[in-house]
Order: C-alpha cells, then sequence, then structure tokens
C-alpha cells in the first residue's frame, strides 16, 4: 500500500518567488495563456487535415536521353601501333573525321603488297575456273554427241542386220529347194541307169540327164556358199553391232570420267576462289581499320592513349567523343519494395548537386530550387546493386549549365493524403497509397533539354 505524506507543499514554498505561479493566479494572464492552448491545439488539429503528398525517394545522376546521344567510346578494331594524331583533347569533329592512323604489327600483314597479290591469285583462280567450266561444258558436249551417235550407228546396224537375217533366211529357202531338186534329179539318175542297163533308155538319153543332175548340182552347192556367206554376213553384223555399242559404251565413260574431273577439280578452284576472295575482302577491311574515323559528331573529351609508336590491343579504347547537342535525363535507381508504385508517366521532383534547394518534403510543389520530371523508361530487372533503374525526362527548363554525371536526388510523386493519414501510416508501418497514373505521355515526345 502507498504511504501517501500529510505534508503541503505550500507550507514549505512560497509561490510568489516564481513568475509562472504569479502568472498563473493573475486573472488577466491565465486566460490569455488558456487561449493560446487552445489555438494551437485547433491549428495542429486543423493542419492533420492538410494535404500530404506521398513520395518515394532515391538517387542517381544526369544522363543523356538517347542512346545516340551518349557518350561514345572508340577502340581499336586491330591490334597495331600508333602512327599518327590529326586530332587532340577538346577539338570539334564531325561524323566520319580521321581521329588518328595506326601502323601494322603482325607479321602476315605486313607486306605492303599484300592486298595486291591476293588480288592476283584472286584472278588466277577466276581463270582457272573459267577454265574449268569450259571443259565440263566441252565434255557434256562431246557426250551428248557420243550418244547421239552410238543410237544412230545402233539404228543403222539394226537395218543392216535385218537385212541380213532376211538375206540368209531366203538363201536358206533358196538353198533346201535346190537341194530338193538335187535329190528328185539323183533318184531320176538312177532310175535313168536301170533303164538303159534293162535298154529301155539309150546312152544318149542317159548321159544328157547326167549333164542335166551335174548342173543341179552345181546350183546346190552354189545355193549353199551363197546361204553361208549370208549366214556370215548376218554373224558380222551382229558382231559389229556389239563392237560398236561397246566402243560407244568405252567412249563414253571416259568422258564421263573426264567430266567428274573436270567438275571436281571446277569445284574445287570455286572453293579456292571464295577463300582468296574472303581473304580480299577481310584485308581491304582491315585496311580501312588503320585510320581511326569518329562515328558521330562532338566533341573529343578523352585521349587514352599516350604519344606515338604506342601499342594497342584489339578493343582498346583510344578516345572519348562527347555529343554537343543532346537531350538531359535522370537515371534514377528505386529499390524493388518501391518498384510496383512508379509507372511510365510518374511525376518526379528532383534536386541537383550545386544547385542550392530547400525541400518540403510532403509540398513538393511549393520546395525551391527542385526540377520536376516525367518517368519514360522503366527496366525490368535489377541491376548489381539490386535496384531497379529508372529514366526521367525533364517536364519543364531544366539548368542549361548542367552536365552528364551530375548526382541527383529524385522524389517521385504519389497520392495526395491528409497529414493525419501519412503520420498513421508511417507509424503503423504501411506503404504508401497505389498510385496509377491518369494518362502516361509517350516517352519522347516531350520538350527536353538542349545543350550546345
Amino acid at each position: 500500500m502507498l504511504k501517501l505524506s500529510r505534508q503541503i507543499i505550500s507550507d514549505r514554498i512560497d509561490p510568489t518567488r516564481y513568475k509562472s505561479f504569479n502568472q498563473l493566479g493573475n486573472p488577466f494572464i491565465g486566460p490569455k495563456i488558456k487561449r493560446r492552448f487552445t489555438i494551437i491545439a485547433v491549428v495542429s488539429l486543423l493542419a492533420l487535415f492538410l494535404p500530404w503528398t506521398q513520395n518515394i525517394q532515391g538517387k542517381g545522376q544526369v544522363t543523356m536521353l538517347r542512346p545516340e546521344q551518349r557518350p561514345s567510346e572508340i577502340q581499336a578494331q586491330i591490334a597495331g601501333q600508333v602512327a599518327e594524331w590529326y586530332k587532340q583533347e577538346g577539338d570539334i569533329v564531325t561524323a566520319g573525321d580521321t581521329i588518328a592512323r595506326l601502323q601494322e604489327i603482325k607479321n602476315e600483314f605486313l607486306d605492303p603488297e599484300v592486298i595486291q597479290r591476293t588480288q592476283e591469285q584472286v584472278d588466277a583462280k577466276v581463270d582457272a575456273l573459267a577454265g574449268y567450266n569450259a571443259k565440263v561444258e566441252a565434255l557434256e558436249e562431246l557426250i551428248a554427241t557420243l550418244r547421239t551417235n552410238q543410237g544412230v550407228n545402233a539404228q543403222s546396224l539394226s537395218y543392216q542386220k535385218n537385212a541380213a537375217r532376211a538375206a540368209a533366211a531366203a538363201d536358206s529357202t533358196n538353198y533346201y529347194s535346190q537341194k530338193v531338186n538335187l535329190d528328185v534329179a539323183q533318184t531320176q539318175a538312177q532310175r535313168y541307169n536301170q533303164l538303159l542297163e534293162q535298154g529301155l533308155k539309150s546312152r544318149t538319153d542317159v548321159e544328157q540327164y547326167r549333164v542335166k543332175l551335174a548342173q543341179q548340182q552345181a546350183t546346190t552347192e552354189q545355193a549353199l556358199g551363197k546361204w553361208e556367206a549370208s549366214q556370215n554376213k548376218l554373224l558380222d553384223v551382229t558382231l559389229e553391232l556389239a563392237n560398236n555399242a561397246n566402243a560407244y559404251l568405252e567412249k563414253i565413260s571416259k568422258a564421263q570420267s573426264d567430266l567428274a574431273t573436270a567438275k571436281s577439280n571446277a569445284a574445287a578452284a570455286q572453293a579456292d576462289l571464295a577463300k582468296n576472295k574472303n581473304k580480299l575482302a577481310s584485308l581491304q577491311v582491315r585496311a580501312g581499320y588503320y585510320y581511326i574515323i569518329a562515328p558521330q559528331s562532338g566533341k573529343l573529351a578523352k585521349v587514352k592513349t599516350q604519344g606515338l609508336g604506342e601499342s594497342v590491343k584489339e578493343g582498346t579504347a583510344l578516345a572519348t567523343i562527347v555529343p554537343t547537342s543532346y537531350e538531359l535525363a535522370v537515371e534514377l535507381y528505386i529499390s524493388p519494395i518501391d518498384m510496383p508504385l512508379i509507372h511510365e508517366g510518374s511525376k518526379v521532383m528532383f534536386q541537383f548537386d550545386g544547385w542550392p534547394a530547400i525541400v518540403f518534403r510532403g509540398w513538393p510543389n511549393t520546395s525551391y530550387g527542385t526540377f520536376d520530371g516525367e518517368v519514360v523508361a522503366v527496366d525490368q530487372v535489377t541491376n548489381e546493386n539490386g535496384k531497379y533503374r529508372i529514366l526521367v525526362a525533364p517536364g519543364e527548363q531544366w539548368p542549361e549549365k548542367m552536365r552528364a554525371g551530375t548526382g541527383a536526388r529524385g522524389i517521385a510523386l504519389l497520392n495526395n493524403v491528409p497529414v493525419w493519414y501519412e503520420i498513421w501510416r508511417q507509424f503503423n508501418s504501411f506503404p504508401p497509397d497505389y498510385y496509377e497514373p491518369i494518362q502516361a505521355k509517350e516517352s519522347l515526345e516531350k520538350p527536353k533539354v538542349k545543350v550546345k
């Protein structure tokens, strides 16, 4: 239980010694203080209903809006040695201007006439290919002629074979007919001899018939010889037909073999020609790499090699060109937790390094020294630091003397809420309200800062 003292403080302290007690005890001052506290309380209560702009903060830097307007590095396309500089740092260059010249350091390209010699090789391969193609055409024509002649000769010999076969058949028929006549004559001759022995025929008659028999024998032998001759002719024509086919087959086979060889040589010549053409084209392109050409107009900002005679590797950066006319933008980096609240068309207020500013976080429109912008692009993946990159274009005139690389602190504007709601939200660690822009403008269709 509590042990309360019965002592009275007024017995120990003199209130008149203290100004506050005197003022509170004054019947004129006490009400005045009460009115002040009342006014303060009412004003504070009304302030809770003032509008507060929710926002997301991020840091970034000024850059160029379009990729072609950003600084570009000029790299050596080949390994070489710096032979001559035609421009120096700070010079204004036009696209296509020669900035420097490299000289060759690789042994296979040191010959000053290597392009001419390669061209001669190309010409020689062209002539060789033309010769092989001509040979191919000649052999194809020869094969076609041989096949035509083969058909003509084969047809002629076929006609001769048919004629010989018909003649042989006729001679065979004639021979057998004469042989039948000979057999009849021999039978009659024997009959005449028998009649001569019997005295029925005279010797004169028998001798006359013997003469006819001898004539018939001669006729039969003649028919036999003619039949044999026609058979031999048929055999000769048959052999000639076979020999003709074999002869033409051999000639055509040889021509086809020569044709295949010619086509193979033509294909090899074509491959060598293509290889030499590629080599020639590579040498011609490489010769163009000896001269370092400005890819765009701008100011030569930085030369990264020192002096003449310095050897550079392929891909070595030689200089940087900064465009003289460009459109500014800001690369702003946002935490992933705030990323769903950012959209193309979202408004952003900026404070740039080197430009003094007074920022009222909840009332950005009343801030001093800030500049507005509009989101035109949002990355879909995080960078190496785990943040999302957004690109913000100017909404109004930004400082003319501002350069790329200037630091920027951005405040992305969200929904307007009462102050009491914002205090309650932050007290409870709630996220800002989701805000969808009414109308997102096209990324690049807005006025930009022109820097000259």
